[in-house]
């Protein structure tokens, strides 16, 4: 950064967007990582940005015609499947308040003795999360089961 600043100038280097988020970024991560050497702050999480920092490789879809076609594609498919991912949250939120309407403080006399788990059907985010990781275990189970499938016929 200070030697892109050195060889464009100060007043050059501020004119590209591009390099004022970086200078953004790096200055924040400096202070940030200073105030948590001081024992100062607990992190923030800014050193989190660096990482967009790579979205600079999409300048090259300027020049590279595949590229930019297929990230064309790509956001044009965004459409579709933030439409499915809204439906597959709507069956988990019906699922969950039917998980609820079933279970929800029927296994509380079980409990007495020692901690509840966290997966249960008592609060409605306790719910959300339990559906979602049981859903989450039948797809991994689906999917073993096919990738067994296709490696026994090859």
């Amino acid at each position: 950064m200070l030697l892109k600043m050195y060889s464009l100038g100060i007043t050059g280097y501020f004119v590209s967007n591009f390099n004022r988020f970086d200078f953004f970024v790096v200055i924040g991560s400096i202070i940030e990582f200073v105030l948590i050497y001081q024992d100062l702050i607990p992190p923030l999480g800014i050193s989190v940005l660096r990482c967009v920092r790579l979205l600079r490789v999409f300048k090259v879809t300027r020049y590279w015609t595949a590229l930019r076609n297929l990230v064309a594609s790509l956001l044009n498919s965004m459409k579709s499947i933030a439409s499915l991912l809204l439906l597959l949250f709507l069956f988990i939120v019906i699922f969950a308040l039917l998980g609820m309407q079933m279970f929800g403080g029927k296994f509380d006399h079980i409990f007495l003795v020692e901690e509840k788990p966290r997966n249960n059907f008592d609060s409605f985010w306790g719910a959300l999360i339990t559906v979602f990781q049981v859903e989450k275990k039948i797809l991994e189970k689906k999917n073993s089961f096919f990738n067994i499938n296709v490696y026994l016929r090859f």
